[in-house]
């Protein structure tokens, strides 16, 4: 019996020394937590705690452009201004981005949209004139090389911040004028006292009587005072001829061409006839998303003008930039011919631009036969090499390409570097038939 009693009391012992030693080693754990080896998660609230850096991108924005402007004639670095436009957004009426270079050249444009079409114009002054560069990009992308010349510098290029329109122009000239100090051109000095009038009269004559007033007489005043009157010479009249009348310049008397023995219009006094400047051919003048006009020669070499041969019942243009050896170009050609049958008459107008290299002739030679061949019923020009600045401003750099435009030259649509399926033709014909038959009517 006590040995039962005395093996109980040890087992209790026991018991309460494990259980304080239990306890100190929860603490110990408390105390001292073992080090994070990856295998475990921060809680929720440790994570939704964290800053965010609101000077960083928005989400979905993140898209960047940079590079290097360079001079193309002499490919050195050049302080260009950069106007970025967003084309995915036509609708939005927010001012276009400008962004300066460094003196070295290079740029960065952050918190675009990546993958969304922007188009960007460089600026620079060289020496005078005024050169740029129109180029159409894709964010992201930090290796961007723009090249800068004259020659695709049109009358569309937007001018750089402060560069008068035209040399001489008081509005491009008022803030010049304003910030310079308006100084007398001569220093003029206080009167100086005249020296006695006694003392200068020659012979030591003596100056007129006080009793002379102001209502006396001169010749008595000079017959009173002593003075020798000098007789005038007399004046020779002389009669200057009146100006024989002018003659109508021998212009306006020549008959017109074509009309022999009828005299041309008199034209009214004070007008001016200005001269004729033809448009170069070939050119381009494209701003942002507006066409404003292009020259190419077609097939016959005659002059094709955006503005002057368009028709004027044109209400969408569709161009096609192709190539004879292209295969998706020439699978595309007979679409093209359809949608010219069916829209023709409701306002559509094709125009085929033929990307050839080599001479005149051989650029001709390689189009005519397919041209007959697939029945072409719309408008076929040459662009003219590949240094053509319809090229370079509408960015041709793959084929086909399609650009739809409006009637006011606004471009609507381009066809993507993926090409044309028969899904895409008939996006596109889609596209020309609500503009053409459901939402206009024909005059």
């Amino acid at each position: 019996m006590r040995t039962t009693v005395g093996v109980a009391l040890v087992i209790i012992c026991l018991g309460l020394t494990g259980c304080s030693l239990f306890g100190k080693r929860q603490a110990a754990r408390k105390d001292n937590p073992k080090p994070f080896l990856g295998n475990e998660t921060p809680p929720k609230s440790d994570t939704a705690a964290l800053p965010r850096d609101n000077s960083g991108p928005l989400p979905g924005a993140n898209g960047v452009l940079a590079g290097l402007v360079l001079v193309e004639a002499t490919d050195k670095p050049i302080r260009a201004s950069i106007m970025i436009k967003n084309l995915d957004r036509e609708e939005t009426k927010a001012a276009d981005l400008d962004v300066e270079c460094n003196d070295s050249g290079y740029f960065t444009i952050p918190r675009l949209e990546p993958g969304k079409p922007y188009l960007i114009i460089a600026r620079a002054n060289d020496n005078g004139e005024l050169i740029s560069r129109t180029m159409y990009v894709k964010p992201p992308n930090p290796t961007l090389l723009i090249r800068l010349d004259k020659r695709y510098t049109t009358a569309s290029t937007p001018l750089l911040p402060g560069m008068p329109l035209v040399p001489g122009d008081k509005k491009a000239t008022a803030g010049a004028d304003n910030n310079q100090d308006h100084k007398p051109t001569v220093n003029i000095d206080p009167p100086m006292p005249l020296p006695d009038q006694g003392s200068q009269r020659p012979g030591g004559i003596a100056a007129p009587s006080p009793g002379a007033g102001p209502g006396a007489n001169p010749a008595n005043i000079a017959d009173s005072g002593g003075f020798h009157r000098i007789p005038q010479p007399p004046v020779e009249t002389i009669t200057i001829p009146s100006p024989p009348a002018p003659q109508q310049p021998q212009w306006q008397n020549m008959p017109e061409q074509g009309q022999p023995g009828r005299a041309a219009p008199s034209i009214p006094q004070g007008s001016v006839r200005m001269p004729y400047i033809p448009t170069p051919v070939p050119s381009c003048g494209l701003y942002g998303n507006r066409l404003d006009n292009f020259a190419l020669y077609d097939l016959d070499g005659n002059v094709w003008e955006y503005k002057k041969d368009k028709d004027r019942r044109c209400r969408l243009m569709l161009l096609d930039f192709w190539r004879h050896n292209c295969g998706a170009c020439l699978y595309g050609i007979p679409h093209l011919v359809e949608l010219q049958r069916e829209y023709g008459p409701y306002g559509l107008q094709i125009v085929s631009i033929a990307c050839e290299t080599g001479e005149v002739e051989q650029q001709r030679s390689y189009v005519r036969p397919i041209r007959n061949r697939c029945n072409i019923n719309y408008q076929t020009l040459l662009a003219g090499g590949p240094r053509s600045p319809v090229l370079e401003q509408f960015q041709v750099n793959y084929y086909p390409l399609l650009v739809l435009i409006d009637a006011d030259g606004t471009i609507l649509w381009r066809s993507s570097s993926d090409g044309m399926d028969e899904r895409s033709h008939y996006a596109l014909k889609k596209m020309i038939d609500d503009r053409l038959v459901a939402r206009q009517s024909q005059p």
